[in-house]
């Protein structure tokens, strides 16, 4: 079931925290494949949103086949508008509609955890890879950031986390047993002093995080009020130790 309907906030999600660069992983991939060409490569990112990940590497790659696929017909009307030389597919994760040996190169960032079935997902996404491509994952993991300032004010955001969010360990066995190989697995960790006037106003817009839209009312509500009193008892200037960390899982299906 969909903790969020996207298309009630496609016209509010771009904000200037979520602007992409061109996929380094994209980058890299490319460079380990002397034998594939820029110029015909065909790049699928699934959860597109409002298609602000494919616009960026159309910067890179202008003569790339460049397709974002979203369940949401909203946020595909606003990426249609952002970059309207790419194709645009309604389509659910676990089955996506593209043909098999279609992509060299899927990605999926910061919305895998909106996919109910993961093994589906692998198993579609390999399907729809060509031999030697790669499919690659990133995202936050909510196991590594016990201290992370949305989990200290919005703890159902945790739970939430937990219940839709595989370990790196499950996920790396869902990818081997969809066929995947060549899976790696990096972490990437930070600590960080977080202010808490910035981050009353990040909260006080719901539409900012997708925790905040699948919360209960009573949650969110219960979240903004504690976090209002923290700004009044100890002003909006004051900080609190936060962290975060993004995970990159990446795997390869094997050649012919």
């Amino acid at each position: 079931m969909q903790r969020v309907n996207y298309d009630e906030i496609a016209h509010l999600y771009d904000s200037p925290d979520r602007q992409h660069d061109v996929d380094p992983n994209l980058s890299t991939f490319l460079d380990e494949c002397e034998d594939l060409d820029a110029s015909s490569i065909s790049i699928l990112d699934v959860g597109c949103g409002t298609g602000q990940q494919v616009a960026a590497n159309r910067s890179a790659f202008p003569d790339a086949l460049l397709v974002g696929s979203d369940l949401f017909q909203g946020m595909l009307r606003v990426a249609a508008d952002r970059e309207p030389e790419a194709l645009w597919a309604q389509s659910d994760g676990s089955c996506l509609g593209f043909l098999d040996n279609t992509f060299d190169y899927v990605s999926n960032q910061f919305s895998y955890a909106h996919i109910q079935n993961k093994p589906a997902f692998s198993t579609a996404v390999f399907r729809i890879l060509k031999p030697k491509g790669r499919f690659v994952i990133t995202s936050i993991d909510p196991w590594s950031m016990d201290r992370w300032i949305m989990y200290r004010y919005f703890p159902a955001a945790r739970s939430l986390d937990h219940a839709d969010f595989l370990r790196p360990g499950q996920f790396e066995k869902v990818l081997t047993d969809a066929g995947f190989e060549n899976i790696k697995v990096s972490l990437a960790h930070q600590d960080k002093k977080e202010r808490l006037g910035d981050f009353l106003a990040y909260a006080s817009e719901r539409h900012r995080a997708s925790h905040f839209m699948a919360m209960s009312d009573a949650d969110y509500e219960a979240g903004l009020y504690a976090l209002t009193e923290a700004v009044e008892d100890e002003g909006p200037d004051a900080t609190v130790d936060s962290e975060s960390c993004l995970l990159t899982l990446s795997a390869d299906k094997p050649g012919d």
